[in-house]
């Protein structure tokens, strides 16, 4: 769920929060070149990072059939509350159970609501 809160700082800020679904989540981080060229080459450049980025999705969809079950079996859930806005807070918690990693889900978007950020597991995140 996304959660629209002001922070300490009274910056708006919107965060994500709930169970971890995928194995992990694949981030562009701009690897594209930039420049102004007409013979073809940087476009060419260009191809390459969006390849790499489109294999760390595959990937991350494999892993995921793999990381799902064994969630599932184990009963151990992650639950994840970071910044989509201010991309250093990130908090990350397993817990036993998925009524209860879906019930520390609600808790923390309340406390983001709230406070800013999540309060009462902010130590162990």
């Amino acid at each position: 769920m996304r959660v629209v809160a002001k922070d300490e700082a009274g910056v708006w800020a919107t965060w994500r929060v709930g169970r971890r679904r995928l194995a992990w989540r694949p981030d562009y981080k701009g690897w594209a070149i930039d420049s102004v060229d007409t013979t073809g080459i940087v476009l060419a450049l260009n191809v390459i990072p969006l390849a790499l980025y489109l294999l760390n999705w595959i990937a991350a969809l494999v892993a995921t059939t793999i990381i799902w079950p064994l969630r599932a079996t184990t009963s151990k859930w992650p639950v994840v509350a970071y910044s989509i806005t201010i991309g250093d807070r990130v908090y990350r918690i397993d817990v036993q159970g998925r009524n209860a990693a879906n019930a520390l889900a609600h808790r923390w978007a309340l406390e983001i609501k709230q406070h800013g950020q999540p309060q009462a597991t902010a130590a162990g995140a």
